[in-house]
Order: structure tokens, then C-alpha cells, then sequence
């Protein structure tokens, strides 16, 4: 069978049913443009060729199970950029929680006692940030622990910049106010 002729959906039908060749054919076709869009938004060339190596094996291997409305590489991007912020999470370069701690650092001596309500202060936190609904979290947790601008994370994530803004401000806002309250009852 001719592959180049094929339309991407064309070839993921074929996918489904089991056809190895077919595969190769959409692989060689839409590796490299994946992998341009991975290379724009993390920092390493290993890690972009990870992810996307890891979204066409997650594509064979799941092929039973996906049902793909639309353009076929449409579906891929919208997974690549799924799998990218999932990679920063990830990938944090510092604590979740380091700027709530500097927030209530005068309340934490580090005497045994302290260091007990410390220790329970860092599981309450990171079950409010945990409790968070996702993409508030996805926001707070790319600005906190990766460092990414407002701008970075709206690219990323296709959306404004005041979205993110607000996000941030949101997630910041619960999460202290959470934090005040537990910190009023261990005193």
C-alpha cells in the first residue's frame, strides 16, 4: 500500500487496526514537526526528543483505546503541550512550597517542637496546593517551581497572560489564607 497518499487520519485508521507500517509512515511524517514544537518550550534537546518519542509510542500503544476528533496532528500538539507542562511539573527546579515557607518564616524556630509543626505545615501545604483545581495548579506550580514568567506559562499553555496573572494571584490568595488559619491553631 502506498502511505503517501494517505491523509494523517487516513493512517491512523489503519493505526487502529494494527498497522506497524502505517505507523512509521505517520511517525517519519510528523516526528520532526512534533519535535520542532518540543524543542521551542523546554530548554534541552534530549528531553524534546523524549517527549516526543514518548508521545508516538503512547499513540502505538494506546491506539485500541484513542478516539481522535478532528485533525490528527492537531490531536498530537494539543497531547505534546499536555505532556510539556506535565514535564515541568515534574522537572521543578526548587521546593512547591519555598515561597509560602519565606511567607511564615518567623514562625518557625527550629527547635524540636518547631520543626514538628514545620513538618506538618509542609504536608498541609502541599495538600491545599494538591486540593487546588488542576489548571489553577498547573499555573501555581510552573510559576513556583519553575520559575516561567506569566508570559512562558500563557504560551504554553495557550492562554492569556492575564489569566495566568489572575491564576497565580487566586492560588496565592487561598493558599495563604488557608495557611493563616492553620498557623492560628498551632500557636
Amino acid at each position: 500500500m502506498e502511505y503517501k497518499n494517505c491523509s494523517d487520519e487516513q493512517l491512523f485508521e489503519l493505526i487502529k487496526l494494527g498497522n506497524a507500517n502505517a505507523f512509521q509512515f505517520l511517525y517519519d511524517r510528523l516526528f520532526y514537526p512534533l519535535l520542532g514544537q518540543a524543542l521551542r518550550k523546554v530548554k534541552l534537546k534530549e528531553d524534546a526528543q523524549d517527549l516526543t518519542q514518548d508521545l508516538f509510542m503512547n499513540l502505538w500503544n494506546k491506539r485500541d483505546t484513542i478516539h481522535i476528533e478532528g485533525k490528527v496532528i492537531n490531536f498530537l500538539f494539543t497531547s505534546l503541550r499536555n505532556s510539556v507542562i506535565n514535564f515541568y511539573i515534574k522537572t521543578k527546579k526548587q521546593d512547591e512550597r519555598e515561597e509560602l515557607f519565606q511567607y511564615f518564616k518567623g514562625y518557625c524556630e527550629e527547635t524540636t517542637d518547631r520543626t514538628i509543626h514545620k513538618n506538618e505545615l509542609e504536608q498541609i501545604i502541599q495538600n491545599e496546593v494538591d486540593a487546588l483545581p488542576l489548571k489553577m495548579k498547573q499555573i501555581y506550580l510552573l510559576s513556583r517551581n519553575q520559575e516561567l514568567s506569566h508570559k512562558e506559562i500563557a504560551e504554553l499553555m495557550a492562554i492569556s497572560e492575564l489569566t495566568v496573572k489572575k491564576q497565580v494571584a487566586n492560588a496565592l490568595k487561598i493558599l495563604k489564607k488557608k495557611i493563616n488559619y492553620v498557623l492560628l491553631t498551632l500557636i
